[in-house]
């Protein structure tokens, strides 16, 4: 007899951001008409804070998308987004993820709760906080949660603040 498997839903976080490539469109509908968009990045910032919609306002209730969003948390390439000439202006492309936020428990109104992991840059440890509560956790498990809001900090940033 074979045991259950719990079956999630992954999503690479680099399909997520391809409606920010310049190219991606998005239909955007209103009770009067349809319009299409896209979206490009223009200049990326020494620091990125990512926001992942997980809630969902329903007619009746509020709903959680429980997908899991697949990240590195070292060396990710920002500068794929880009287009050519915008992204002959960046010397650095490269971000390091500096916290996580996650949402744990129900959608709604004082339902759940949140969850930070954050990277101590002095001991390059990473440590989750919840409420008064701080304990040291592995990098990988990072990846393995419900990410709601990410930041990301650019390298040559980092590097740049470091050294003063």
């Amino acid at each position: 007899m074979s045991s259950p498997v719990a079956s999630f839903s992954q999503i690479p976080l680099f399909t997520l951001l391809q409606k920010f490539n310049s190219i991606s469109e998005k239909e955007h509908k209103t009770y009067k008409d349809s319009t299409l968009k896209r979206y490009e990045i223009l200049q990326l910032p020494p620091y990125l804070i990512l926001n992942m919609k997980r809630f969902n306002n329903n007619t009746f209730f509020v709903e959680k998308n429980t997908t899991i969003v697949n990240f590195p948390i070292k060396n990710f390439d920002f500068g794929e987004l880009l287009t050519e000439p915008v992204r002959k202006r960046h010397k650095c492309t490269v971000y390091d993820l500096i916290a996580n936020v996650i949402h744990d428990g129900e959608p709604g109104t004082g339902k759940g709760t949140y969850r930070v992991f954050v990277l101590h840059k002095g001991t390059s440890k990473w440590f989750e906080m919840q409420d008064l509560h701080v304990t040291e956790v592995l990098p990988q498990m990072i990846t393995l949660s419900e990410s709601y809001i990410q930041i990301w900090e650019r390298q040559d940033y980092s590097a740049s603040t470091s050294n003063s």
